[in-house]
């Protein structure tokens, strides 16, 4: 879980985090991890009035693609795209949620619509970083 210490937007007790995953992906390179990516329980607040403003999509997803963190010196080399393909092609075709920073890291965006996924609701302030996030969805 040291990959997401170094993120620093992840808050709690990481492995209890790492634990609720139904798959994870870690990338590395000569023994030592350089990427991070896992289909976790989705966030239910992300949905609610507060956030997106689309409580009536929540019942529809179950899980999130999340965690998602490139160290810096690797990113730009299509990591983070493999790794999002490899835990969408291992999820499945179910519905699917990820929320990101909208303007902050327009990289991941372009990689969630490379993927199926669209940008739903409304933007939001992060209570952790302040960046605004946005809610994908991908449907089956």
């Amino acid at each position: 879980m040291k990959l997401l210490k170094i993120q620093g937007k992840v808050q709690g007790d990481l492995s209890k985090k790492a634990d609720r995953c139904k798959i994870i992906c870690i990338a590395s390179i000569n023994d030592e991890p350089i990427a991070i990516g896992g289909i976790k329980p989705k966030t239910n607040s992300d949905f609610n009035e507060e956030k997106a403003d689309l409580p009536n999509l929540s019942k529809e997803f179950e899980w999130e693609l999340g965690y998602l963190f490139t160290i810096e010196k690797y990113c730009g080399k299509g990591i983070a795209s493999n790794i999002v393909r490899l835990l969408i092609g291992e999820f499945g075709e179910n519905n699917l949620m990820a929320s990101t920073e909208i303007t902050s890291n327009p990289g991941m965006v372009k990689i969630l619509e490379r993927n199926g996924f669209r940008h739903y609701g409304k933007p939001w302030s992060s209570n952790i970083h302040g960046n605004y996030l946005g809610l994908f969805l991908k449907f089956r």
